[in-house]
């Protein structure tokens, strides 16, 4: 088995937001993406537990600032979670928010704001969404190289990566993956777009999920990919 690969870099994705109003401290303000993965699974959850918890806060955070927290406080389980730093697009404005993952229950969301507020992390006191606004999470990756430019997640066994030379805007992006689920004989997947940050350079990453993903299904979509963006870029050069 070959080491993991542990880099930085980020994830755009559209993401249904809403509000959580209970088990959190008074004033403050939490969201909840409620369909992580709609691509995959339509608008039928999958699990009813915690996917992606959003906490809003006063300022942003780098990534750095947040994986520096102490989890060594009493009652204060940091470790256990999966932090990123995280802009929320709210009609035209950024909106700064600490993303949680693995997370065990909303039971423990007002204990995990107070650990928070303890090391000076300030909360916001009012933002008002409900709707699919665009994301972007700067977060840590542990990754394993299949092959040249393949990557497995080694935190979330459902996921993986594969680079590509040029970032496309969202529009883009979502005609090209639309057109390989509706012309393409790959299996069902939910893909978005990022980066990594790999030997001092930006990379280009597409995020593969599937609950059947191996590396037949990333290269049927690579291949794919290639193939699409290959035509986009001929004709958007066609009307230069």
């Amino acid at each position: 088995m070959k080491a993991p690969i542990q880099v930085c870099g980020s994830i755009s994705k559209q993401e249904i937001l809403n509000l959580i109003k209970t088990n959190i401290l008074p004033g403050t303000f939490v969201a909840e993406a409620s369909e992580p993965y709609a691509n995959y699974y339509g608008n039928t959850p999958k699990e009813v537990k915690p996917n992606s918890i959003f906490l809003f806060t006063r300022n942003f955070y780098f990534l750095e600032e947040i994986l520096s927290l102490d989890p060594s406080i009493k009652n204060c389980p940091l470790d256990k979670l999966n932090l990123a730093s995280a802009i929320i697009y709210i009609q035209g404005k950024q909106y700064p928010a600490i993303r949680l993952k693995f997370f065990p229950d909303y039971k423990h969301l007002t204990n995990i704001q107070e650990c928070l507020i303890k090391q000076k992390v300030e909360l916001a006191s009012q933002v008002n969404i409900k709707g699919k606004y665009r994301t972007d999470i700067h977060k840590l990756f542990e990754l394993e190289e299949d092959e040249p430019g393949i990557f497995f997640d080694q935190l979330e066994s459902n996921k993986g990566y594969f680079t590509f030379p040029q970032k496309l805007s969202s529009s883009e992006f979502y005609d090209i993956f639309a057109s390989i689920k509706n012309n393409s004989s790959c299996r069902l997947f939910d893909a978005e777009q990022g980066y990594f940050i790999l030997n001092g350079k930006i990379t280009n990453m597409v995020r593969v999920y599937s609950e059947r993903l191996d590396i037949q299904l990333i290269e049927c979509i690579r291949q794919q990919f290639s193939k699409f963006f290959s035509a986009h870029k001929t004709i958007h050069t066609s009307y230069v």
